[in-house]
């Protein structure tokens, strides 16, 4: 019976095959069906045929699978051993390169250390045994002719040295004739050749000569100091000599000399000219010499650099534009459903209750997806949920427990219901009970949607009747604390949460709020609103952080902010953003590269200047140079560190609550530091710019400047001192007058604001005349007369008697050696000039 059976099914088999062939070939033949038992075994034929087919899919797949990651193995040993072939290559190369870098590098070090000793042995002073005055240095003065600027050259001399060496040492320096030249005193006398150098000054003289040109013409007249030195002195007789011998007369030299020195208490009084006779003169500059191109390069690389990563980072208008759409529908009016009865928009609100009636109409409308409706969810993904946070405080259990004044008066106003509410939210006064009413009616609701998908549900899984402190919500749902401008508020309060995902569900949003009307979720011991909630837009590749906060006073009356923040929460997953990782890393680098050689570099320099290393730090350029290795070592940590971590899939599933278990997840604290990174690219730009102007002291002019603003800053700091107390004075007067009927004028910063706009003349005056004219008068004269007129002006009188200092005192800068010496590396530069014939070399040295 059983092999009668399986013939039996074999051949219904080879039948169902037959009729399966014959309805292939003929489709209409499915509908003349009849038998039910053969229509279920056609269909499990055909189920049979489907499953060894997807089998055999899957095969194939897994198959290609294992092939590929097969090829990928072997890929990657090739390349592997191409790399291999690539650094043994190199690595000769590399070896030959580093032994070069050491050869110079010893070369260049011993080379600074010759100069070190050299100075130290040229520039140092031996102990004096005697007490004798001993002149060991002597300053000669020279001006070019047509050129009008005077040169000031130092000489070393000793007891030995005389007038005739001295002479022709400077003559040969400026490469003149030493016989069309003489030496002078500043008395104007001249000093014989054979006169030790020692002898031609007299005790407290200032050791400085003049070389002046030969008078070869004998027509030529004396000048007024000499026929002054060459007055007949009067015999002791009384009677005047007519005829007397011309000659050297000391004591008409004495004279002048007392008469030189008669006058400095007047030359005391110009203090350019006083600075000039009297300020010994310095040692040559050498800012020439520390300013090295490869310097120059790397900041220049280093500017380019951070432009490139802030312009293609951020570009030009995509964050204004992107904030500008969630502004405008944000603050867009609305219609109640009569088409006629406008509702609350952003703008008009100014009591608690149209923070409410707001919150409850017209943020539903802007946020929650709706049919045949533009707002935000039609050009934006908006991400889990709509957070709306309030805080309260406790009601007083008698009439008089906050009141700080006035005591007697509310508790004789006590019938009446007056009573005294804390002003500002703290942790003693915050109410933390639970709202039992609204407790029935919110978990009534949301087991009604408990057998919902999660991301179907309304009403997120945090509880609005419950209290949450400031460490709960910071942890779970990174909120931050919110600086309001009465106080700041922490992250604690009872949060409620709104699916932005759900369309059509608004009326349901509304009755969820006017049930927290009626449970007095919005009473009048609310102190504060927040409404916060998250979108990404896919166009712009941009998310933006949203913050929406009602300060509710006691008063009554609200203050609204806005606070949007465009973000991106990683920002290494394309190849364009590798590419900026990859610059990071190069501006690392360079950072290293000033902190350790450019830092070395400018310490010796002051040391060899004879002053303290850690001067450099205290300088402008230390300033810029640490702040610009700061700078770059915030950017790049940070930016690892907060932005780099998991991937734009996690964090939208981690906002989105794709589980419904965690709730709503604040990005503003992402958001804010990911805006504060770009503020501190900017701080890093200007630093890099005032680095690069020091370089550009190659230049005279600039040189100049740079150090007259470097002896002004000095002056500049005392004298804001002095005008500090009456900026202040004219600060707090407008904040008393003026700051409880404007708000610009109500907090102290705000009024400081509002006399720099006076100070550029854009302030509108009227609006203070209005409220106080006397007084308005007085502070205005005050502050234009003490400020515009006194303090703007000295600074500049400020720079202009340190201009006048700096170009009287200060000796030329040093002589620069050409372009090309400055470009070309010291050993590359002495193998040229080795190169060069000996008459050449000594003619480029005379020069």
């Amino acid at each position: 019976q059983q092999q009668q059976f399986n013939m039996a099914m074999e051949e219904s088999d080879i039948e169902l095959e037959r009729m399966l062939q014959k309805i292939d070939a003929d489709p209409t033949l499915i509908d003349d069906l009849q038998d039910s038992d053969v229509a279920k075994k056609l269909y499990k034929l055909l189920r049979q045929e489907q499953q060894r087919s997807e089998v055999y899919q899957l095969n194939l797949t897994k198959k290609m699978q294992r092939l590929k990651a097969d090829l990928d193995e072997r890929t990657e040993k090739v390349e592997q051993i191409q790399r291999n072939l690539l650094s043994e290559e190199r690595k000769y190369a590399d070896a030959n390169f580093t032994s070069q870098r050491e050869r110079q590098y010893r070369a260049q070090t011993q080379e600074e250390k010759i100069r070190g000793h050299l100075a130290e042995a040229l520039f140092s002073k031996a102990a004096s045994t005697e007490d004798s005055f001993e002149l060991d240095t002597v300053v000669i003065s020279y001006v070019r002719l047509g050129d009008g600027m005077r040169y000031n050259l130092t000489f070393r001399v000793d007891y030995s040295t005389t007038v005739q060496d001295l002479r022709l040492c400077a003559c040969r320096y400026w490469g003149i004739k030493s016989e069309d030249y003489i030496l002078k005193t500043l008395a104007n006398n001249k000093c014989q050749d054979g006169l030790h150098v020692q002898e031609c000054f007299k005790q407290g003289e200032i050791a400085q000569l003049r070389l002046e040109a030969r008078r070869t013409t004998p027509s030529q007249k004396p000048t007024d100091d000499e026929l002054k030195a060459i007055v007949p002195i009067k015999q002791k007789s009384g009677r005047a000599r007519r005829h007397q011998e011309k000659g050297y007369n000391a004591a008409g030299v004495n004279k002048l000399q007392q008469q030189h020195d008669s006058h400095a208490s007047e030359l005391k009084r110009m203090g350019g000219t006083y600075f000039l006779l009297r300020t010994r003169a310095g040692k040559p500059s050498e800012h020439v010499a520390k300013i090295k191109l490869r310097d120059v390069i790397f900041y220049l690389v280093l500017l380019a650099l951070s432009m490139w990563s802030y312009s293609t980072r951020r570009p030009v208008g995509r964050d204004y534009w992107l904030i500008r759409g969630f502004s405008e529908q944000l603050q867009r009016p609305l219609y109640r459903p009569d088409g006629v009865t406008p509702a609350t928009s952003l703008n008009d609100i100014a009591t608690a209750e149209d923070a409410v009636s707001w919150i409850g109409y017209t943020l539903p409308r802007v946020v929650m997806s709706t049919v045949n409706s533009t707002n935000l969810a039609s050009k934006n993904m908006l991400l889990g949920y709509l957070s709306i946070r309030t805080k309260h405080i406790k009601t007083p259990s008698s009439a008089t427990e906050y009141c700080e004044d006035g005591k007697e008066m509310v508790e004789n106003l006590a019938s009446e219901g007056a009573a005294c509410h804390p002003y500002f939210v703290n942790s003693d006064n915050e109410a933390t009970s639970s709202f039992t009413d609204l407790k029935t009616y919110w978990d009534a609701k949301t087991q009604a949607e408990a057998s919902l998908d999660p991301l179907s549900r309304l009403r997120g899984p945090t509880n609005p009747y419950d209290w949450a402190s400031a460490e709960h919500n910071e942890k779970e749902h990174h909120v931050s604390s919110f600086g309001g401008r009465t106080q700041t508020f922490d992250a604690s309060g009872y949060s409620a949460e709104f699916n932005l995902q759900v369309s059509g569900r608004i009326a349901d949003y509304e009755a969820d709020i006017a049930a927290f009307t009626t449970a007095g979720w919005f009473a009048e011991t609310c102190r504060l609103i927040v409404a916060s909630f998250t979108a990404y837009n896919f166009d712009l590749d941009m998310w933006v952080a949203a913050e929406l906060a009602f300060e509710l006073s006691p008063s009554g009356a609200p203050t609204t902010s806005v606070e949007l923040k465009p973000f991106r929460p990683r920002i290494s997953e394309t190849r364009v953003e590798q590419t900026h990782a990859y610059s990071d890393y190069a501006r690392l680098v360079i950072a290293f590269y000033i902190a350790v050689f450019v830092g070395n570099a400018e310490r010796n320099h002051k040391i060899k200047d004879y002053k303290a290393g850690c001067l450099y730090y205290t300088s402008l350029n230390g300033i810029c140079d640490v702040g610009i290795v700061a700078c770059i070592l915030v950017v790049v940590i940070w930016r690892a560190v907060g932005f780099t971590t998991g991937t734009t899939k996690d964090y939208m599933e981690e906002v989105a609550d794709v589980y419904g278990t965690q709730g709503f997840t604040s990005m503003m604290g992402t958001a804010r530091a990911y805006c504060q990174i770009f503020s501190v690219e900017g701080l890093l730009m200007l630093l890099i710019c005032n680095r690069l102007i020091s370089f550009c002291r190659l230049n005279s002019t600039v040189y100049t400047l740079w150090h007259t603003l470097g002896k002004a800053t000095l002056p500049f700091f005392y004298f804001v001192l002095m005008f500090l107390p009456t900026f202040t004075g004219c600060v707090l007067i407008t904040n008393r007058m003026y700051g409880a009927y404007l708000e610009e004028y109500s907090t102290v910063p705000g009024a400081l604001l509002q006399l720099y706009q006076l100070l550029e003349g854009e302030l509108d005056v009227q609006r203070l005349l209005k409220l106080d004219v006397a007084w308005t008068i007085v502070v205005l004269l005050l502050f234009y007369i003490a400020i515009r007129f006194l303090l703007l002006n000295a600074f500049v009188a400020i720079v202009v008697d340190s201009y006048y200092a700096v170009k009287l005192t200060s000796t030329r800068a040093e002589k620069w050696n050409g372009l090309a010496r400055w470009v070309l590396p010291s050993m590359v530069w002495n193998g040229i000039q080795s190169l060069k014939p000996a008459s050449q070399d000594a003619s480029t040295s005379a020069a």
